[in-house]
């Protein structure tokens, strides 16, 4: 019986080696390094930390790509529904009257009435008008802007390279820590992949490509075929399209890449309730139920133990889900193949 695999996010809370052991002992399969949080200095730290700790766990180092996030700040601003934040593309502004943002050319590409959303799609904003470099945000909830988040505006062309300077000095620090893969964000296709294996140039790291846009599903069969291993984020492919398809998304490419023999990874708040609780939802049990019997490679944990309150407890009960729908799935295949024989006997 094939288990399904479980990718867990290193954050500060679980880089130490204690817990690392025990993150591996309850059936982690992969450490996963976010290159969007932290610095250079932090994950070069942590991965030798990992390979000291647990030399047998792969690690994978996901790459900023052109994602666009908050920068770090000073204060995380909470607000109302209604009332007007100011995210720049200028550099240096720590949340005190504006919000730095990685993007210095997003001013360029955004108007009045342009939809915004924030931290995978929990925070959502209406664009009232840009001066200069400052974009003006209506929030539509209520909520809070923290450091690193995501921002995604869906159906605007941004006009971003296919890879930053940045992700070129990631993919350099990845080759020099040497290690196991590199996740690649708002892969668009084939060309994108290449560029990568291109600065790559040697068989390791393998690459880990990131469907999480429109363009990205048009092209899905390309991408597949050109990379070495499929991640669907759920977060941002829920905002660049329509939540309502996510369902049908997720099968779509789990399907895909089963058929093209590609290992495919389900991520994104599969057990989000238990960053602060110590038990899973029913609807997170069910959820990381259907992604294993659709096929999925593996199911990926982020914030649950990368910040969260119960790391360990988080992969304990993702391995039980694993283990109990794999055991059900070869009941079920024993059963069929023995009904088979017997009717052609």
């Amino acid at each position: 019986m094939k288990k399904t695999k479980i990718v867990a996010t290193i954050g500060p809370i679980t880089a130490n080696p204690k817990i690392l052991k025990k993150m591996y002992k309850a059936g982690m399969s992969v450490a996963r390094l976010n290159g969007s949080h932290n610095s250079l200095d932090w994950h070069s730290k942590t991965i030798r930390l990992i390979k000291k700790t647990i030399p047998d766990c792969p690690i994978l180092l996901d790459i900023p790509g052109k994602k666009i996030r908050t920068t770090r700040l000073n204060i995380e601003p909470n607000f109302k529904k209604n009332d007007i934040l100011i995210i720049t593309t200028k550099s240096g502004f720590k949340g005190e009257n504006k919000i730095s943002i990685t993007n210095n050319q997003l001013h360029r590409f955004l108007k009045k009435g342009n939809t915004v959303y924030a931290d995978d799609g929990t925070l959502k904003f209406l664009v009232v008008k840009v001066i200069n470099q400052d974009i003006y945000l209506k929030a539509e909830n209520d909520g809070q802007l923290k450091s690193s988040k995501g921002i995604n505006i869906p159906y605007v062309n941004i006009g971003s390279k296919l890879i930053t300077q940045r992700d070129k000095k990631v993919i350099q620090f990845a080759k020099e820590e040497e290690v196991d893969f590199i996740g690649v964000s708002f892969v668009e296709s084939a060309k994108h992949i290449n560029l990568i294996r291109q600065l790559i140039d040697n068989d390791i790291p393998k690459i880990v490509a990131k469907v999480e846009n429109q363009k990205g599903l048009d092209n899905l069969n390309n991408i597949i075929n050109a990379t070495d291993v499929i991640m669907i984020d759920r977060g941002d492919l829920s905002t660049e399209t329509n939540i309502e398809t996510l369902g049908i998304n997720q099968k779509n490419i789990i399907n895909a890449s089963n058929k093209l023999s590609k290992p495919v990874i389900v991520a994104t708040e599969m057990l989000d309730n238990m960053i602060n609780n110590p038990h899973p939802t029913k609807a997170e049990v069910l959820d990381i139920s259907n992604s294993i019997l659709d096929g999925a490679t593996a199911t990926m944990l982020s914030g649950e133990t990368a910040v969260g309150k119960y790391p360990i407890e988080s992969i304990k009960v993702m391995s039980k889900i694993s283990d109990v729908m794999i055991k059900d799935q070869y009941a079920r295949n024993k059963d069929e193949i023995s009904i088979t024989s017997e009717t052609m006997g």
